[in-house]
């Protein structure tokens, strides 16, 4: 039997409407032919990315926020209809185009970023749950306004440091001072006084490369704690690049939030996205950033990312990382 594609059977399911009522509105055909999935769908169709359909993905998952960062203003939306606008800061961005076709901003790496109003949902205490994902595309791998141990915040809630820190995404550069060469790390912090726990994903030497897409998830959760984790502090932390999953055995006691004593505390710090603290100022696109109160599954992670890319993830982890490059 020969399968029918979902562009197909929509056509069909028009074309049938057309003989049957005497009318059909073209503009809805047209759209669910284009982007090659039926209307009442929002799951990628025939192996291919989602032109505008991504946002429809992510949102079946319930994030508590979302935003796509199309930088058409200089605020930006929501797209939960939760309420929670960013404004950007220090300039505003220039765009380029996403792996589906969407709008993204361009920040300069130097002064340019989304801030968000603090809400308890951005907590990781609120439900002992917290996930954070987005689309990055680094314009240099060796960041010219970075921290001194050679890293960049690419996102945070931590806008002073103590004691307003939470939770940070960090991208280190080629040449680094902690010889995590382009790791990408997701790290949660005390209040105060300053400590730092975390899950790194660490490449393969000179895998990645300026100008491609990185599709970056981190969880941090303080339900139950793993083997090998100290119980007096709670929780793990995980990261995922491009749906690969890092190999926390590897890096122990990385990924444990007894690591540094870490037992997350909620704080006024507002979301920033391009930056943490404003000290570090990440260069590149970012785009699709979504905050969700619970963790998202592998079988999520891989439909976000095949959403985008139109790509099955594939690769692996151990003490380092691979990927396909560039991305799909």
């Amino acid at each position: 039997m020969i399968k029918e594609s979902v562009a197909t059977r929509a056509l069909r399911n028009g074309l049938a409407a057309v003989l049957l009522t005497g009318c059909v509105n073209l503009d809805a055909l047209s759209a669910a032919y284009d982007a090659g999935a039926s209307p009442d769908s929002p799951h990628p169709a025939d192996g291919g990315p989602t032109p505008g359909g991504y946002d429809p993905v992510v949102l079946a998952d319930k994030p508590v926020a979302l935003w796509d960062l199309r930088a058409a203003s200089n605020m930006e939306p929501d797209v939960t209809g939760n309420g929670h606008t960013g404004t950007y800061q220090g300039g505003q961005p220039t765009t380029a185009v996403m792996p589906n076709g969407d709008a993204v901003a361009v920040v300069n790496g130097s002064s340019e970023y989304l801030s968000v109003p603090t809400s308890s949902v951005f907590s990781i205490p609120t439900t002992g749950q917290l996930t954070w994902e987005g689309w990055i595309r680094p314009d240099t791998l060796q960041f010219p306004n970075g921290a001194s141990y050679g890293y960049v915040d690419w996102m945070g809630k931590c806008i002073m440091y103590a004691p307003t820190c939470e939770w940070e995404a960090r991208f280190y550069d080629t040449t680094n001072m902690l010889n995590r060469p382009n790791a990408l790390s997701a790290d949660v912090l005390n209040t105060t006084p300053m400590a730092t726990s975390g899950a790194d994903w660490e490449p393969q030497a000179n895998l990645l490369q300026a100008g491609q897409w990185l599709y970056v998830v981190g969880e941090y959760q303080t339900v139950t704690t793993p083997s090998g984790c100290n119980s007096a502090y709670p929780g793990s932390i995980n990261i995922w690049v491009n749906g690969v999953e890092w190999s926390q055995p590897d890096h122990a006691p990385r990924g444990c939030m007894s690591e540094s004593t870490v037992q997350p505390t909620a704080s006024t710090s507002p979301v920033t996205i391009g930056t943490m603290a404003t000290d570090t100022f990440f260069k590149g696109a970012i785009g699709k950033v979504a905050i969700y109160d619970k963790l998202l599954t592998q079988t999520q992670i891989n439909t976000h990312f095949q959403a985008m890319t139109g790509a099955v993830p594939s690769g692996s982890c151990a003490a380092t990382c691979t990927i396909p490059v560039p991305t799909p």
